[in-house]
């Protein structure tokens, strides 16, 4: 029996990813929510994102996995009601500008024995009612095949951020089924959107972090998760109203490095599923975005985040002293540090050499960019956090 192909309709509807939703998730009558920003994502993509065929079938999948989750969410927890229970003390939160480390940081603290950081594979499936073995092969099998996709379509990315289902990834995964996170805004061309998410305070899209952090917690059970994504800068306040007794590692690099760097990322991973990638665009983008966010961050720190404790690393001193800087954190943390955490960080560091899968190549200019501009612009950031020089 051939099997039928479900078209890809030439203009998105809400109605419709819900039905898609509903039939994926077995839930004819589930009511779901967060509709109205699905609305605002789903009619920026229609008037701006300018995606091929094949970018509008994969977003129809991806948003329609972000709905599913609702339901398998609720389903879960009606058969295990311990999840509900489950408790999530002092989380550590990597952020920083994108571009600035948090990935090397996430993934130095996954090898230490104390803390654990989730994987790629139980972030893009957190909502699972099964403990057992088979459910997680058959979730990690799901995110090869994800990464096998995607580094198919967009070659470059590896070089930039590696992938792979045992490797631990971004949380934003967590707020995506709220449709409220600016990595809809870096993997789209939605600017209606992204001014849009401006005006939202994300409260409720942190109180479903929490809500997913719980099942994943009750997953795999843990003491201390360490967690990453640059985008927590931007809503700082909701992170600590949502986790107040959160730990923050705050990552600093030069924006000069940083912006060009974000530019590119954003325009490979665009291409995957569009044609067009309008580098100019991008240039101001991200320089307005960077700015804001260093602005809300110091009023976060004024108003919200109290007695948070914050520990700011250095790009460049974290590259020319790993060792140094990563036992001062484990100090911060309260973690433990002996030969064996040692030996974890410098194996980890010999095994995963800067471009040991390639180089990341871009050009500032290409994307309207000059280094000394934005190294003027950005002059009390750089001033006030003593950071170096463009590496």
């Amino acid at each position: 029996m051939t099997a039928i192909i479900e078209p890809i309709p030439d203009v998105y509807r809400v109605e419709q990813f819900v039905d898609a939703a509903r039939q994926r998730a077995g839930v004819p009558d589930f009511e779901f929510a967060h509709l109205d920003a699905l609305d605002r994502l789903l009619t920026a993509l229609d008037e701006e994102g300018q995606l091929n065929a094949a970018g509008r079938a994969s977003v129809r999948g991806a948003l329609v996995a972000a709905l599913a989750t609702q339901a398998a969410a609720e389903r879960a927890r009606e058969k295990n009601p311990q999840i509900e229970k489950t408790e999530i003390h002092r989380p550590v939160f990597i952020t920083g500008m994108t571009r600035s480390g948090t990935t090397l940081m996430h993934n130095l603290l996954g090898q230490h024995p104390d803390l654990r950081s989730p994987d790629l594979w139980e972030l893009m499936a957190p909502a699972t009612d099964g403990r057992d073995e088979a459910t997680k092969q058959a979730l990690v099998r799901a995110a090869e095949n994800f990464c096998t996709d995607y580094y198919t379509v967009a070659p470059r990315l590896k070089a930039v951020h590696l992938w792979e289902p045992h490797r631990p990834d971004e949380d934003h995964r967590l707020t995506a089924p709220t449709f409220k996170t600016m990595a809809y805004e870096l993997r789209y061309t939605v600017p209606s959107y992204g001014e849009w998410l401006k005006t939202q305070d994300q409260y409720d899209a942190y109180d479903y972090h929490r809500y997913l952090m719980q099942h994943i917690v009750w997953r795999v059970p843990t003491e201390t998760l360490v967690l990453k994504d640059p985008f927590h800068l931007w809503r700082a306040d909701a992170l600590v109203r949502t986790y107040p007794d959160a730990r923050l590692i705050y990552m600093h690099r030069a924006p000069s490095v940083t912006i060009p760097s974000t530019c590119s990322l954003t325009e490979i991973i665009r291409l995957a599923r569009s044609d067009h990638a309008d580098r100019l665009a991008l240039g101001r983008l991200w320089t307005q975005r960077f700015a804001e966010m260093l602005e809300l961050f110091a009023t976060a720190q004024r108003e919200h985040l109290g007695g948070t404790p914050v520990l700011d690393v250095d790009y460049q001193r974290l590259m020319a002293s790993p060792i140094e800087v990563m036992a001062e954190i484990c100090e911060f943390l309260g973690a433990s540090w002996n030969g064996t955490v040692e030996r974890a960080f410098r194996d980890y560091l010999a095994d995963n050499r800067k471009d040991k899968l390639g180089r990341h190549e871009y050009r500032a200019q290409d994307y309207g960019l000059d280094p000394d501009e934005l190294d003027e612009r950005f002059a009390g950031y750089l001033t006030r956090y003593r950071i170096g020089g463009r590496a």
